[in-house]
């Protein structure tokens, strides 16, 4: 389950929450007659959004998702994964700029609103040269990024669980470092895991959300905790920041 927030504009009174909790769930659909299924059950749930993963989405075929997904009200929230642009998920730089760039037109075709880009782990080079080369993939990728209004959310913590898919930046927080690249189209994401989903995250996942981010919820911690407590804990808390509570 992903979730993000959405300015609620019609009511921005000051010292009270001015968004609205949204929330995307991740297709399980293996084919067309399964995504079919899948997509009614959806509706008939009140679901507004889903996230989609490429692979998945190539096997049923984008043409056949799109129109599945137009026919039941269903968008789509993000499209995953691309990037790895270090080497460290096996793939070559211009392999990962390549393939975050028909990412981004996959992304598209469904109407999406971002596209999640990993930017891979330092692994084998320098620090600087590692970061060098995730800022010049996401540069390269950037205008592509612009042109279709798409955005690349970037993950300040693995969402695989084997840190391979995740730079550590060492000289700011991970919240800044995504700051620092100074384009509305690249955003943070962070993934809860676990009973304890909140201990252990980088930064504060409150600003995450505010900067345009997502929260997924991994799915262990939703069994862990339910769905539902995890959405009433974000809301809570994000209520507290806007009045100033607790500070």
């Amino acid at each position: 389950m992903d979730v993000l927030l959405e300015q609620n504009l019609a009511s921005r009174q000051p010292g009270v929450t001015n968004v609205i909790v949204n929330t995307a769930e991740l297709l399980q659909a293996q084919d067309f007659t399964e995504l079919v299924s899948e997509a009614k059950q959806l509706e008939r749930r009140r679901v507004d959004l889903v996230s989609v993963r490429r692979q998945r989405a190539m096997r049923i075929g984008p043409a056949r998702l799109k129109a599945v997904l137009q026919d039941t009200g269903l968008g789509v929230c993000t499209v995953g994964f691309a990037g790895g642009f270090t080497g460290s998920l096996g793939r070559g730089y211009k392999h990962a700029v390549d393939d975050t760039r028909r990412a981004l037109e996959l992304a598209a075709e469904l109407k999406a609103q971002s596209v999640i880009v990993v930017p891979g782990s330092r692994e084998r080079h320098t620090y600087n040269h590692a970061q060098r080369i995730i800022r010049d993939g996401l540069d390269d990728c950037l205008d592509d990024a612009l042109r279709l209004r798409i955005n690349m959310m970037l993950p300040l913590n693995a969402i695989f669980g084997n840190r391979k898919d995740v730079f550590f930046p060492r000289d700011s927080t991970p919240l800044n470092w995504v700051d620092g690249f100074e384009s509305h189209r690249i955003r943070p994401m962070m993934t809860l895991r676990g009973s304890s989903p909140w201990t252990g995250l980088p930064d504060s996942w409150q600003r995450c959300l505010n900067d345009g981010g997502i929260l997924r919820v991994n799915p262990r911690c939703r069994a862990m905790l339910g769905g539902h407590n995890v959405l009433s804990e974000i809301l809570l808390q994000l209520t507290k920041a806007a009045t100033g509570a607790g500070t």
